[in-house]
């Protein structure tokens, strides 16, 4: 028997639909929201400040993972191809390490392109709460452990495997890429995209979703507790920007190089027409969705 294998097709409607799904879970948990407002004779102008809570974004951001899980279910039973193995301890503490390096290495990189977009007027995305001791916890589900696994079963799951027997490049390029256009946001461009090509890498050599989903939910950590204790690494002398773009140059060539060397042995087929369709299709889509909210909306 054939064994049955997920292709760019699964990758370009699992990204679209992906993202159309999870922008109605949230209306749908808001319009739930308004029908409990209703029913309870509860002030409407109540309900937005409630989204904008620990609780009320938790709420949000667990109909929206619940979905991209779902996509990953759907998928995962129509092929035969493994996403888990049993993970190495070595491996695990490795790539905690691996994304704290990481971190701190786009880190500066990050910070000049956020000063530059809020010197020409551009509004940064921010958590929409005050972070305290009282819902760090909670925030450590919303921000850290759920988006890292739900995440990762899409991109590096049913999206990077979708791609990958069309070459190593391929697949890393093609799904960071999609990984940056699904935040939707243009003050979250760089890091998702050079992250999303390490996460690719880890997954091409590991073929185990774990790694990844550990340093996505290592980075998301680090990130959320920066935030936490108000530490702000961002320096604006030319020497800070100089020795940003050199810690960016060599993990950019540290990724490039796991990406071009020679790949191991494994089946590398052309994309058909119809693949080619959906895969630009589902692209140009959701660029447009991108543009528009981030210059029209």
């Amino acid at each position: 028997m054939q064994e049955k294998k997920l292709t760019a097709i699964d990758s370009s409607l699992s990204f679209f639909i992906g993202f159309l799904l999870t922008q109605i879970s949230a209306l749908l948990v808001m319009f739930i929201g308004y029908f409990i407002c209703v029913i309870a004779n509860i002030e409407l102008d109540m309900l937005q400040p409630f989204f904008n809570t620990a609780f009320g974004y938790l709420l949000l951001v667990i109909a929206m993972d619940l979905v991209m899980f779902l996509i990953f279910w759907f998928y995962n039973k129509r092929t035969d191809e493994k996403f888990v193995s049993k993970p190495s301890v070595k491996k695990i503490f490795i790539y905690i390490l691996l994304a704290f390096l990481s971190f701190f290495m786009l880190y500066p990189i990050v910070n000049c392109f956020d000063s530059w977009l809020v010197s020409i007027g551009v509004s940064l995305n921010t958590i929409p709460y005050e972070l305290n001791t009282a819902n760090y916890f909670i925030s450590l589900l919303s921000l850290v452990i759920f988006p890292a696994i739900s995440e990762e079963l899409l991109f590096r799951g049913i999206i990077f495997k979708g791609l990958k027997r069309y070459g190593k490049i391929f697949s890393i390029t093609i799904s960071s890429l999609m990984f940056t256009i699904f935040h939707l946001s243009i003050s979250q461009t760089i890091y998702p995209l050079l992250f999303g090509l390490m996460l690719g890498v880890i997954m091409y050599y590991e073929d185990n979703i774990l790694y990844c989903i550990t340093a996505h939910m290592t980075n998301n950590f680090l990130s959320l507790t920066l935030s936490y204790f108000n530490v702000s690494l961002g320096y604006n002398h030319w020497s800070y920007i100089l020795i940003a773009f050199i810690l960016l140059i060599v993990f950019v060539t540290i990724v490039l190089y796991f990406t071009i060397r020679k790949a191991k042995s494994s089946e590398k087929i052309k994309l058909n027409s119809k693949e080619l369709t959906y895969l630009i299709g589902s692209l140009i889509i959701m660029l447009i969705i991108w543009l528009v909210n981030n210059f029209l909306s």
